[in-house]
């Protein structure tokens, strides 16, 4: 019976015969590697993967791999057979392998790198010898940096360290590999990669000197769940909360850099604005003058995630007190279901992160002042407006095209006239349908089409004069209106502005009957007589939407953000009526083309079903 106490894991105890076994198979890979040499470079698919490992399932990879990687003479043939294959050296070649076959997204939350994304990290981080990567998983950021320098790479995965160590060895790197629970500072095992004649060598240490580096690179964990526990790496900050240890990564990080280094985290962008002990971080982090750059990237970049994240570069030697806001999450290209950067969307965050100026609709350097004036709260839309108003066309011309258009379905109806006038039924069918050209062709065509224009002409007068001779202010809206949570068994009068909060759409709504309102909704009260319900709604209707834009974080509206809350006023009472009545009647008008569309496909369907009755 086999021992089971003896590891896989240490090639020492490995059977003869297993060794026999390994052999015949590294044999019959350099037979097949010499072969793709001669038919050209194999592409890298899972059976092919499998195959040259000499496994039959994915879930065999880790613990075969290293134990191979573990013997000299087998890691140096296995690098040589894998170098077969057609690969970027650049990127790491095993990661969506491992990524689809291995990760553990349950529990470690595990989604590895995207090689734009790793170099873009390697365009920004500054030139240096040592660099600390941080939850390395596989290897991507340490591969997309394409620097021959000295690396130390932590990991907690016992599944991920072979694939990182093959990654190390492939390339002839330097490095000190711990496999490491980063949360719990804890160290299990160390592995010394050493640069050698082709591949690196790899050996099993008993300890380690602990560094301190100028960079750091990580890409942590999403929110993953931990249990708060002080230690001497979060001195003088609030622990991050049990329910998401984002903050815990990026201070064991700070804790190990030089005096002068940087770091470059990959992160949710709920650590840009959530509260409770994650906003006392971020402003510890901002008053200390730690924070220098945060750039927004876009969503979709991830194989098993679509949310958009951010990359935070921390700074021990930063001289200003002012933060870098770059916003690109428009700087993409599809590929697949996945968004990626090109090189040029890389250079031009990379030229813009490197000058530091203000770039209109792009980039913003935003004062400590300004930061405060916003209670330390990161959310790039705050600093960066990327909104670009939709450029409308004159009135006049808006008015044509509407008269056009009822001009175009008058005609079509004469035309849908004359063909009702060829179809046959039943008796019954034929007696409506002689009644609706009855009443169609008794419609004044010309005469409601001229009503209509000269209808939208005083509208657009009046609209013109308002515009011209009324006068408007920019007012928050908390002068003019008071805004309250929706409180339970309480009737709201019919008048009221309301709107969700909780899951919401963001639009305003208008209470059209007195009722008693959901605690998901929050209600606008004006402040005085002087502010009409519905001018209010209309005013709220108009800023609202480009307002979330800016302020909204996920997909509640805290109702905080509304002390932030401008809006285009006109106090005179009688202007304000003016335009509600002009805002109604084109609502009226609108609607009433909705229930026209709605009776007309009624129309289609009564005569499909007397012309097809089952």
């Amino acid at each position: 019976m086999i021992n089971e106490q003896i590891s896989l894991f240490d090639i020492e105890e490995t059977k003869p015969i297993k060794a026999k076994i390994e052999n015949v198979k590294l044999e019959r890979m350099k037979k097949q590697s010499n072969k793709a040499v001669e038919t050209g470079e194999k592409q890298i698919t899972t059976e092919a993967i499998n195959e040259l490992f000499g496994i039959k399932e994915s879930f065999e990879l880790p613990e075969v791999l290293l134990r191979k990687l573990l013997n000299k003479q087998e890691k140096d043939e296995l690098c040589r057979a894998f170098m077969q294959f057609k690969f970027d050296m650049s990127n790491d070649c095993l990661r969506d392998y491992f990524q689809a076959n291995n990760a553990n997204r349950n529990n470690l939350k595990q989604d590895y790198t995207p090689d734009c994304l790793c170099k873009l990290i390697s365009e920004l981080a500054p030139k240096t010898d040592e660099v600390i990567d941080i939850c390395s998983g596989t290897g991507a950021l340490v591969v997309g940096m394409g620097r021959d320098i000295q690396y130390q790479c932590e990991e907690v995965s016992t599944m991920s360290i072979p694939v990182l160590l093959f990654n190390l060895a492939l390339r002839n790197l330097n490095a000190t590999v711990l496999q490491k629970d980063v949360l719990l500072n804890k160290v299990e095992k160390v592995y010394k990669v050493s640069k050698s004649e082709d591949f690196s060598d790899i050996v099993i240490l008993d300890n380690y000197n602990e560094i301190k580096a100028d960079v750091v690179v990580s890409n942590p964990p999403y929110s993953l769940k931990w249990q708060p526990k002080s230690d001497r790496r979060f001195n003088g900050y609030d622990l991050a909360p049990a329910k998401a240890s984002d903050f815990a990564f990026v201070l064991d990080g700070l804790s190990r850099l030089t005096n002068s280094g940087q770091a470059f985290y990959i992160l949710p962008h709920g650590v840009l604005f959530r509260g409770a002990a994650e906003g006392k971080i971020r402003k510890q982090l901002i008053e200390n003058n730690l924070i220098d750059a945060i750039i927004s990237l876009p969503e979709k970049m991830f194989l098993n995630t679509s949310i958009p994240v951010c990359v935070v570069v921390f700074n021990k030697a930063k001289v200003s007190d002012d933060i870098l806001f770059i916003s690109a999450e428009k700087l993409f290209a599809k590929n697949g279901k996945q968004n990626v950067m090109t090189d040029e969307h890389i250079k031009r965050i990379a030229e813009t992160y490197w000058s530091r100026n203000s770039v209109d609709k792009f980039a913003s350097l935003v004062s400590l002042s300004k930061i405060k004036e916003n209670e330390y709260n990161l959310n790039i839309p705050r600093y960066v407006d990327t909104y670009e108003p939709e450029e409308l066309p004159p009135l006049s011309e808006i008015t044509k095209d509407l008269i056009k258009c009822n001009l175009n379905i008058n005609k079509a109806t004469n035309d849908l006239l004359q063909m009702l006038q060829e179809l046959c039924g039943d008796d019954e069918y034929n007696k409506i349908k002689s009644d609706f050209v009855e009443f169609f062709s008794k419609q004044d065509i010309v005469g409601q089409t001229m009503i209509d224009f000269l209808r939208m002409q005083n509208l657009e007068k009046k609209t013109n004069y308002i515009v011209a001779h009324a006068r408007k202010e920019r007012r928050p809206i908390l002068e003019l209106a008071d805004f309250e949570r929706v409180k339970k068994g309480k009737i709201y009068e019919a008048g009221t502005v309301y709107m969700q909060l909780s899951a919401t759409d963001g639009k305003v709504k208008f209470l059209t009957e007195s009722k008693e309102l959901e605690t998901k909704y929050g209600v606008f009260l004006p402040k005085t007589q002087n502010i009409g319900s519905r001018y209010l709604f209309y005013m709220l209707d108009f800023e609202m939407p480009s307002f979330l834009r800016k302020y909204q974080n996920g997909m509640n509206i805290n109702p905080d953000i509304f002390k932030y809350l401008q809006v285009t006023y006109y106090p005179e009472y009688k202007y304000q009526k003016e335009l509600v009545m002009i805002l109604d009647d084109i609502q009226f008008m609108y609607n009433q083309e909705l229930n026209e569309k709605e009776k007309w496909e009624y129309f289609k369907k009564f005569h499909l079903s007397g012309m097809f009755p089952t």
